[in-house]
């Protein structure tokens, strides 16, 4: 008894196949879905802290390490031994769904720990809620590394139906046992069943490469231990009584500490920047620059000390008995302190205009098209008119700066921090961003820089910083830093970079 067309055209035909091919479809999206469901749940349970993350990890060891035939069989058998009846649908959908949930929580944690932490950190320099950087920031980059494996999932997921004949669920696998069996003729039938099966994985594959394109974007650090200290005298220039840091202070750090393990990122540190002044803090690699620079907006939390911004305190609502401020309430202060970032933190899947009016938007209230217009002229400001609906992507790395400094002044704070803006650079480059950086100096914009372009430092700052292994060793002005009379180790310093 050979093969007989005929026979496998009417079964691949049949009204029974066709019936059981769309019970098998909807039983994996409502199943896919409620295992994506709970696998974000499950991806911030682990984010947690401990009481909330144990509940999620033992569910994951539970429905990963068990076979999910063995999982279908418990729902149907012993749950109403137990007293807990559940229908052929509810079985079948609870039991693929809570599986799927177990992997679906590794694929979210994987896609939220791909996107970078300076995304994060740009977000809370600009002044957003946690949850306004993950909607706006986080989710959509995730997204893209959650897609594909979770599309991958969804193909094992309609396949994985076949294991609810087991239980003689009415979907396709199952459906044509019956057939093979009141037909004798298994050959067609079951060919027939894996065709659907073939066409049915055939169009979601063409369906996520297309929800793949739409999502897709157009084209851990280490500290080491620092050598030993060699005790030197604090130098700090005295710059009289109308010195603007002194009469105005925009933005004051107060004995900073801050320890990384055994390594102190900042050693009781002090700044004061005046309203209009631009200090540049200057200083070997390691040094602490950085971590200065992300203490004054709190991003990196002292582990003592203080940060005045305007004369208040920016991260204490009590600062004498250390009570933290609310965390909405930090962040309507931070947004008074713009931030650019050495490797840009720009959202990738923003173009450029919206970037700059993120801030705005959200934060401010600004409605949309001023929002929009706003950042057409700040854009047009650094030089990017005609790149307003470019994506960081395709923006060159000193176009990506320029983008980056329009959306710091975008929520036109008291003062900017720059932190290395030029290190990621190529030479051609830099001139454009120190370019647009000493014209905001110009127009009196307050400004603390960590920089290592020497010649920009003596031709725009008011006063030089100088840092080594986490302490402010040096604080003078700027003819008086590069003068003959500036302390002999920033001198060597000098000779080494110059």
């Amino acid at each position: 008894m050979g093969f007989d067309t005929g026979i496998f055209l009417d079964i691949l035909q049949s009204p029974l196949l066709l019936k059981a091919a769309w019970v098998t479809i909807w039983v994996a999206v409502v199943a896919q879905t409620i295992g994506t469901v709970l696998g974000f749940v499950l991806a911030g349970m682990l984010a947690a802290p401990k009481l909330l993350r144990w509940p999620a990890l033992g569910f994951i060891w539970m429905f990963k390490g068990t076979p999910l035939l063995a999982q279908i069989l418990f729902f149907y058998s012993a749950l109403p031994q137990m007293g807990v009846p559940l229908s052929l649908i509810a079985t079948g959908l609870l039991s693929l769904g809570l599986n799927e949930g177990a992997r679906m929580a590794d694929i979210v944690r994987g896609g939220l720990m791909s996107v970078s932490r300076d995304q994060r950190e740009a977000g809370l320099a600009l002044g957003l809620h946690h949850w306004q950087i993950f909607l706006k920031v986080v989710f959509p980059q995730a997204i893209r590394a959650i897609i594909p494996p979770l599309g991958n999932n969804f193909s094992y997921m309609i396949k994985a139906t076949s294991l609810l004949a087991a239980i003689s669920f009415a979907e396709l696998l199952r459906v044509s046992q019956q057939l093979a069996q009141s037909t004798t003729r298994a050959l067609e039938v079951y060919l027939a069943v894996a065709l659907w099966y073939l066409v049915i994985l055939t169009i979601w594959t063409l369906i996520q490469h297309r929800i793949e394109k739409a999502v897709a974007l157009k084209t851990s650090s280490h500290v080491s231990a620092p050598p030993p200290i060699v005790e030197r005298t604090v130098v700090r220039g005295d710059p009289g009584p109308d010195a603007p840091s002194r009469r105005d202070p925009v933005l004051e750090a107060r004995n900073l500490t801050r320890s990384f393990g055994p390594i102190k990122g900042l050693d009781d540190v002090s700044l004061s920047v005046g309203r209009g002044e631009v200090v540049v803090v200057l200083g070997p690699s390691g040094s602490g620059k950085s971590t200065l620079l992300r203490a004054l907006n709190w991003i990196e939390p002292a582990d003592s000390g203080d940060v005045l911004l305007a004369g208040e305190s920016l991260p204490w609502a009590d600062a004498a008995r250390r009570i933290a401020r609310p965390e909405h309430m930090l962040d309507k202060r931070r947004r008074r302190l713009g931030m650019v970032f050495q490797s840009f933190a720009l959202f990738p899947t923003m173009t450029a205009r919206q970037n700059v009016a993120l801030g705005p938007r959200r934060l401010l209230g600004i409605p949309k098209t001023q929002a929009l217009a706003a950042a057409d002229r700040l854009l047009d400001k650094v030089g990017l008119k005609d790149k307003l609906h470019s994506y960081p992507v395709e923006l060159s790395g000193g176009q990506r700066q320029r983008v980056a400094i329009a959306r710091a002044l975008s929520m036109k704070p008291d003062a900017v921090l720059f932190d290395e803006p030029t290190s990621a650079l190529d030479p051609e480059s830099v001139g454009g961003v120190l370019g647009v950086m000493a014209d905001l100096a110009g127009q009196g914009l307050t400004m603390v820089i960590v920089t290592h372009e020497i010649g920009f430092a003596r031709r725009i700052a008011d006063r030089i910083a100088y840092m080594e292994r986490g302490r402010l060793l040096m604080d003078l002005p700027r003819d008086q830093a590069f003068g003959d009379d500036a302390p002999d180790y920033f001198r060597a310093f000098l000779s080494r970079e110059g």
